[in-house]
């Protein structure tokens, strides 16, 4: 089964470079992403034309010259990233889709979702247990009930697709605004396709670059090439402004 990854840096990231470009622990975001999707297959980095030339240079002095930059289409939203990325992709292959705000993947998430669309899923997707006690609060700020959180997952990437899976996630994707972002998930489910959930990691979490940069470099000095391994370190303690 042949993989490829599908790397969107769409338009948005022209307001908020720094997630794309920082530096943390020698690796940019860019490169630390590409360099852990390169274990299970190749990669394609699909971008909004006016930061093509910037991924492309990035990858370059990372030493990532061959991976292929495809320019999506304007407005250059997240769709329209994933549209361009699909173009390079063979319609007999599988695909994987992350997200920049993901600067570190797991080793074991990703051979999870691999191997789920090995044996046949049409969408994999990593998840977590939700552990934190859940209370719904009415207007008047009094909480009226416990909800039941045994069904409740976060999600996380990457998220696997066949490419057949991938061309109908983006037909039902629809962009609001232009330049919008796309949800895979939702535009998934909408198409009614079978979603394999696989375990997640609850070391991986969205970042905030540049605020989470030390919480970053932290988790990366703790983990090196064990990260998402279940190492028994203590784990850095996350910035109060961002969720767990």
């Amino acid at each position: 089964m042949t993989v490829t990854a599908i790397l969107p840096v769409p338009a948005e990231f022209l307001q908020r470079r720094e997630a794309v470009f920082t530096s943390v622990a020698g690796r940019s975001t860019l490169a630390r992403i590409v360099e852990a999707l390169q274990t299970r297959g190749d990669v394609v980095v699909a971008a909004a034309d006016p930061l093509a030339r910037d991924v492309g240079e990035d990858l370059r002095a990372h030493g990532f010259a061959e991976v292929p930059v495809v320019i999506a289409d304007a407005p250059g939203g997240r769709a329209h990233c994933l549209v361009a990325g699909l173009r390079a992709v063979a319609p007999t292959e599988t695909v994987l889709v992350h997200d920049l705000a993901w600067p570190l993947i797991a080793p074991g998430v990703l051979g999870r979702v691999v191997a789920a669309l090995q044996d046949g899923a049409e969408v994999a997707l990593p998840v977590c247990p939700v552990t934190d006690s859940i209370k719904v609060v009415d207007d008047a700020g009094r909480v009226t009930a416990t909800v039941d959180r045994s069904p409740l997952r976060t999600v996380q990437f990457p998220r696997g697709f066949t490419a057949a899976a991938m061309s109908r996630v983006l037909a039902a994707a629809a962009e609001p605004e232009p330049g919008g972002d796309a949800d895979d998930l939702a535009a998934a489910v909408s198409a009614e396709l079978p979603v394999t959930v696989v375990d997640g990691d609850t070391d991986v979490a969205s970042i905030d670059l540049p605020a989470d940069a030390d919480y970053l470099a932290a988790v990366i000095a703790r983990s090196g090439d064990l990260f998402g391994r279940g190492e028994a370190a203590r784990r850095p303690q996350r910035p109060a402004h961002r969720s767990p």
